[in-house]
């Protein structure tokens, strides 16, 4: 039996994609995950403990799993240190490519990259599209775009697709990012007021779940050595997110604007061209902005809370 591999399965990325995958057995066969700790609701027997930093630990766990396709989700996103950027995105990309080029065994890799490795591109050039030039400007841009370039100097039998991921919204999304930090308060009864800066900048917000998809379709249709644009081919103004995730909440938190606030980091706009995972493959978005706001809110207001001590 065929063995799919997640690697960051308990991630913003990997919990949908294991939903997907087991919402359709066969187009994955045996699934597996491997990690420093199993996740909560993962089976014992479907886990491989593993720490993809070490080398060795890394090519027990790969040998004993003998995978025929691997999702490869894990490392960090900001806030996280330079370095911890770069040892569990860049580093672990490379150990892993590393073991699987010993292994010499067919394997297809999909690797989750990131727009943030594109760095700033002109409005001219929107929808961007995989051929334009990487240029990253910051850590977390470099880390990913190091990782790419390792996945896309493989060779034969291992067969590797990047998934550049523009920004994933949907149930689940972390506090680390605008949307997720104003659901996250929004559901707070402790909160009275939430002050926010420029909410001008406009991004290419993706269903979570439809990244799943995304990555499924391209283990399953995708062409080796080749980068995928994974976004919707629009962009929405974050402001306007705020103000719906607001409208959502019944509005008990006041919003309130810093102009001190320093704005987001990175572009004014961003969107992606799909063209090519959509000839490619099939797949599409299908999931709606709307949609995913109402489910990110919906999911948030869900979460269990610790209770007030005294």
């Amino acid at each position: 039996m065929p063995v799919s591999l997640v690697t960051g399965a308990s991630g913003f990325l990997g919990r949908p994609l294991r939903d997907a995958l087991r919402g359709s057995p066969d187009s994955c066969g045996r699934l597996v995950t491997i990690g420093r700790r199993r996740p909560a609701d993962w089976p014992a027997e479907s886990f491989l403990q593993a720490d993809l930093t070490n080398l060795e630990s890394l090519r027990a766990a790969i040998e004993q799993a003998n995978p025929s396709i691997i999702y490869h989700l894990a490392g960090k996103t900001p806030p996280a240190s330079a370095a911890d950027l770069y040892n569990a995105n860049s580093v672990a990309t490379a150990l892993l490519l590393d073991t699987l080029r010993e292994r010499r065994r067919p394997v297809r890799l999909i690797l989750a990259g990131s727009a943030a490795e594109l760095g700033p591109v002109d409005e001219h050039e929107l929808p961007v599209g995989e051929s334009h030039p990487c240029r990253p400007e910051t850590p977390y841009g470099l880390s990913k775009w190091l990782a790419t370039c390792a996945g896309l100097a493989a060779r034969p039998p291992v067969e590797v697709m990047v998934a550049r991921i523009f920004n994933p919204i949907g149930p689940g999304t972390p506090e680390s990012q605008s949307l997720g930090r104003f659901a996250a308060q929004f559901s707070d009864p402790s909160v009275e007021e939430l002050s926010v800066g420029c909410l001008d900048t406009r991004r290419d917000f993706v269903d979570v779940r439809d990244v799943a998809r995304a990555l499924i379709a391209l283990a399953r249709h995708g062409r080796p050595g080749l980068v995928y644009h994974v976004g919707t081919g629009k962009s929405q103004r974050v402001g306007d997110g705020l103000e719906r995730l607001h409208r959502l909440s019944g509005e008990r938190v006041r919003v309130t604007s810093d102009p001190d606030r320093a704005a987001s980091a990175g572009p004014g706009d961003s969107r992606a061209d799909i063209r090519r995972i959509v000839e490619h493959t099939g797949w599409g978005p299908e999931i709606s902005w709307e949609a995913s706001l109402e489910d990110l809110w919906n999911e948030v207001r869900a979460r269990p809370r610790l209770p007030l001590t005294v």
